[in-house]
């Protein structure tokens, strides 16, 4: 492929071919003009020498007896000194004199009255014309003029014929040729550089002008056109450099927008969805894609594509026909189960068509979730009291029968009574704890505690439970272990729940074990057992109110059902964490950790 030809190149042969054409065309005119020229002034000339020897002619043609020698060596003279050839020629058309012929040559000459310049002058009185002459074999230009009679003008008694050889016009239009191409050469040699210069001083203002355009398109506002011209360049430089300047401002304002929305979007917990007119995606912010697991895949997609869901599509389509702002719950199960409150609004630009469509999404997973649970926490609640009270209305009801039972019997039935009085005491008790510990109205008492200390004291208090199953609880903390900064009574709660939890679910004849360990900075207490374990879809909730692995089983050993819910709380507000670890028949293990002093 030929190389593309530069600017300046381009611009320096423009110049040089229109310099080349303007010459030949020069030339060309030269040429066409310069002989028809010469020939008319070499005719102006041969006409003056005509009647010149026309005026010596007639006088010698008055004489009563013309002498032929005479007239031969007037037109020798003649031809001699005006460098013509000079003949004359009688009415008749006979050659009188020739100066280019002598005596014996003369009377071969043949009559020249037929002759084109001679009838022409017969005619006009003067006459001229070109032809090849058989006398001197050379072409010639003729001109003859009539010599009248003196005494009768209108009687032609002769002509006067002068002639020039053409071959000085050849010579003559050889010489200007010469001349001209001497010139033209001279005149491109001395040209060509200040074309080249030309081309160059012309076309770098515009090449610079390219440079500034290039750069600009790349996103370089920091160079200028030169504009120190006041001609059409320096205008098209000044607005290139205006425009520049502009755009630069245009995109400085149009960054630092992008920048505060980015910055706007990015702090939002809502996730913002913005898509086209077309419903093609154009931007997710960063909540959305880590809400949804969404990635730069996305962009230019439509949303059933990348969400496949139809209730989402159907309120973009819904905002987009009516031009409200459409709203829904929707539930999204990738990657995790949440549920968002959407709204839907189409954007309009200034014609008033739809310019886009933006989607809000409102997480309101943890919303729905602490709905269900207080629903649930009602029921339990419910559930949980409606029991024991039924017993004790229908044993009080029974005690208050006129006919009231044997002694015996009413003894059981105030005994009964009592246990789950006692039992709906120690439920409102964990109640008003929870929700202490919850509303975060509970205020701790921090200081150095001695973990061996009370996990030792929550032993002992389990100690009369753990003989009646022959169960043994061990304390592996050593004495001088770290203290952390805790709250003695909270903590002791901590242990006397995970102690009572573990003794009423574990067999008779197991074992449980208490020890703690420095772990990342934090102090690790783990809380073990050898019990039946607990299924790996419970390990996850245990630690919630009222939940319960076997229901039935936590009802018969007398749980509330918030043991480990206190424990969670407490632990929490401490700044620790609490999980459990187990696998069905191999026992469980809970731990929770506290910071360390």
């Amino acid at each position: 492929m030929v190389a593309r030809l530069s600017l300046p190149w381009r611009w320096f042969f423009s110049l040089a071919a229109a310099l080349a054409v303007l010459l030949f065309v020069v030339r060309l005119s030269l040429n066409w003009a310069l002989p028809p020229f010469l020939i008319a002034q070499i005719r102006d000339g041969l006409q003056r020498e005509a009647f010149a020897a026309r005026f010596f002619l007639r006088q010698e043609l008055t004489q009563p007896q013309p002498d032929t020698a005479r007239l031969q060596t007037l037109a020798w003279e003649l031809g001699r000194n005006t460098g013509v050839r000079v003949t004359f020629i009688a009415g008749d058309g006979a050659v009188l004199a020739e100066s280019e012929k002598t005596f014996e040559g003369m009377k071969a000459m043949e009559n020249h009255l037929g002759r084109p310049e001679v009838q022409d002058a017969l005619r006009n009185g003067v006459g001229s014309s070109m032809r090849h002459s058989d006398t001197t074999d050379v072409d010639h230009l003729y001109f003859a003029a009539t010599v009248p009679s003196s005494t009768a003008p209108s009687n032609v008694v002769a002509f006067v014929r002068v002639a020039l050889p053409l071959h000085q016009v050849s010579q003559t239009v050889s010489h200007v040729q010469h001349v001209a191409t001497v010139a033209t050469v001279t005149v491109g040699a001395m040209a060509v550089p200040l074309l080249f210069w030309l081309a160059r001083r012309t076309s770098k203002p515009i090449l610079e002008m390219r440079d500034v355009a290039a750069r600009v398109a790349r996103g370089d506002f920091s160079h200028r056109a030169p504009a120190n011209t006041d001609n059409e360049l320096g205008e098209l430089a000044g607005a290139l450099n205006d425009m520049s300047a502009q755009l630069d401002a245009r995109l400085r304002e149009l960054n630092a927008e992008k920048a505060e929305l980015t910055a706007v979007l990015s702090s939002m917990t809502e996730g913002v969805l913005a898509m086209d007119a077309a419903g093609k995606i154009r931007l997710a912010n960063e909540a959305l894609r880590q809400q949804l697991d969404i990635g730069e895949e996305a962009i230019g997609k439509s949303a059933l594509e990348v969400f496949r869901n139809v209730a989402l599509q159907e309120i973009v389509a819904e905002a987009v026909q009516t031009g409200r702002v459409a709203d829904r719950d929707l539930t999204f199960l990738s990657p995790v189960e949440r549920m968002f409150e959407v709204n839907a609004a189409r954007l309009q630009s200034r014609g008033g068509a739809p310019a886009g469509i933006v989607v809000l999404f409102h997480d309101i997973t943890r919303l729905k979730r602490l709905e269900n649970v207080r629903k649930e926490f009602v029921a339990n609640v419910s559930h949980e009291l409606r029991t024991p009270l039924s017993i004790i209305k229908g044993y009080v009801e029974t005690l208050l029968d006129p006919q009231p039972p044997e002694p015996e019997m009413t003894r059981q039935f105030l005994q009964t009574v009592q246990r789950h009085s006692q039992r709906l005491e120690t439920l409102i008790g964990d109640l008003l704890t929870v929700s202490a510990l919850e509303s975060q109205q509970a205020r701790l008492q921090l200081e150095p505690v001695s973990l061996r200390t009370v996990a030792e004291t929550a032993a002992e208090e389990m100690a009369r439970q753990a003989r009646e199953k022959n169960m043994t609880i061990t304390v592996g903390i050593p004495a001088e272990f770290p203290r952390p900064r805790a709250d003695a009574q909270r903590l002791h709660q901590v242990f006397f729940n995970l102690l009572d939890n573990a003794v009423k679910y574990v067999q008779a004849g197991g074992q449980i074990s208490i020890s703690a360990r420095l772990a990342d900075g934090e102090i690790e207490v783990q809380v073990s057992d050898n019990g039946p374990g607990i299924a790996a879809e419970h390990l996850s909730r245990i630690f919630e109110r009222f939940y319960r692995v076997d229901k039935a089983r936590s009802r018969e050993v007398g749980g509330t059902g918030l043991g480990l819910s206190i424990v969670k709380h407490i632990v929490q507000a401490h700044g620790g964490r609490v999980w459990a670890e187990s696998e069905l028949g191999k026992g469980s293990r809970f731990y929770f950790t506290l910071p360390q002093a």
